[in-house]
C-alpha cells in the first residue's frame, strides 16, 4: 500500500514497521484499521515534503521515512505513526480554521490546542482532494473511532522535523503473552515482554536500604524488591525468600524485582477490565479468566517499576 501511495504522490519513501508481535483483539483491529490507513496516507500526502530538494536543504536524506510502531506500556497499547517530514504548521492550521469558521477571531490557543484543530469535522489544510488523502475517513473519524475504544490520539510535532501520531488503547482490549505465577492461592500474570530473568535468591543477596526498602543484588546491581504477597495482601504465601522465586522486570530502562511463590507456565492471555474498584491500583493493569475459571490478575510492570523509583527517591530525600 505504502509503495503505491508513494508512487502516486511521486515521493521517495522508506516505510518500516516495529512491534509486529503486539497483539490486539480482532474486533479492535477492525475498528482501528481504517484510522491507521488514514494516518499513513496523511503522513505521506501531508507530512512528507513534495519537493525532495526541500528535504536536502533542511539537512535530511532525500528518501523520507514513515514508520509504524506498536508496543505495550503500563496498562496500554500504543500504536504510533511517525514521519520525518515538515511537521504541522500552526499558522496554516489557524488560517484554515478561520476560513472554515471553526475558530472565532481573537481566540487564544496553545500550540497543542492549535494542532488538535485538525481533528475537527470538515477540517483540511489541502484545497485539492487527492487519491492519497483528503477523501473518505477524516481526522475527526480517526479520533472518534479511537475514543469509542476508550483510547486517545495525541500529536507530537516539530515544524521542519516531522510528526508522531500516537494512538493509546487500554490494555483491556489486548492479547499479551504472559508468565503465570502464583502467590499463595492467587494467580498473577507477568507480561513476558517485560521479563529480564528469573532466579532463586540467596539470603546473602537480600539487603535492606534506608531501613525499609528490601533490595536484591543481581549480577552486581542493586534492585528494589517487591513481594507480591505484601503488595496485594495475599494470605498463605511463602515468607522465606530463599524458597521463593524472584522475577526481574524492566520498563523504559528501569528495573524492579518481584518475589513470587512459583512459576506456573506461559500462555497468551486476553486482557479484561476488572471494573472501577480496581482502577488506579498501582501494579495492576487488568485481569483474565484462566482455563479453570479462576481470575488471574495482570501485573502492570510499569506501575511496579514506577513504585520502586518513587519509594527509593522518597527515602533518599528523607
Amino acid at each position: 500500500m505504502v509503495r503505491d501511495l508513494a508512487k502516486k504522490s511521486n515521493k521517495n519513501i522508506n516505510f518500516a514497521m516495529y512491534g509486529e508481535d503486539t497483539e490486539l483483539d480482532s474486533s479492535v483491529i477492525e475498528m482501528i484499521s481504517d484510522p491507521l490507513i488514514h494516518l499513513v496516507r496523511n503522513a505521506i500526502d501531508h507530512g512528507i515534503e513534495a519537493n525532495p530538494d526541500d528535504r536536502v536543504r533542511a539537512g535530511k536524506k532525500e528518501a523520507a521515512k514513515v514508520s509504524l510502531h506498536a508496543f505495550h506500556k503500563g496498562g496500554n497499547v500504543y500504536i504510533q505513526i511517525r514521519d520525518d517530514g515538515k511537521g504541522l504548521d500552526k499558522d496554516i492550521i489557524l488560517k484554515k480554521a478561520m476560513q472554515k469558521g471553526l475558530l472565532k477571531e481573537g481566540q487564544n490557543l496553545s500550540a497543542d490546542e492549535i494542532h488538535n484543530l485538525i481533528f475537527l469535522p470538515g477540517f483540511s489544510t489541502k484545497d485539492v482532494v487527492t487519491d492519497v488523502s483528503g477523501r473518505g475517513v477524516g481526522m475527526d473519524v480517526v479520533k472518534r473511532n479511537i475514543e469509542s475504544l476508550r483510547g486517545t490520539v495525541e500529536i507530537d510535532t516539530e515544524l521542519g522535523k516531522g510528526s508522531t501520531f500516537s494512538l493509546r488503547l487500554p490494555l483491556t482490549l489486548a492479547i499479551i503473552d504472559g508468565m503465570l505465577v502464583n502467590v499463595g492461592k492467587e494467580i498473577y500474570i507477568i507480561p513476558t515482554i517485560s521479563i529480564v530473568e528469573s532466579l532463586n535468591p540467596k539470603q546473602d543477596d537480600i539487603m535492606t536500604a534506608f531501613g525499609t526498602i528490601e533490595m536484591i543484588k543481581v549480577r552486581g546491581e542493586l534492585i528494589a524488591l517487591f513481594r507480591l504477597a505484601g503488595l496485594f495482601d495475599v494470605k498463605d504465601a511463602k515468607t522465606d525468600i530463599t524458597k521463593m522465586l524472584v522475577v526481574v522486570v524492566e520498563d523504559s530502562g528501569n528495573k524492579a524485582a518481584i518475589a513470587i511463590d512459583n512459576l506456573l507456565g506461559q500462555q497468551s492471555t486476553v486482557i479484561k477490565s476488572l471494573g472501577e474498584n480496581f482502577q488506579g491500583i498501582p501494579g495492576i493493569s487488568g485481569g483474565t479468566i484462566l482455563s479453570n475459571g479462576q481470575v488471574g490478575i495482570i501485573i502492570d510492570v510499569g506501575g511496579i517499576v514506577k513504585l520502586a523509583k518513587t519509594i527509593t527517591a522518597k527515602n533518599i530525600k528523607d
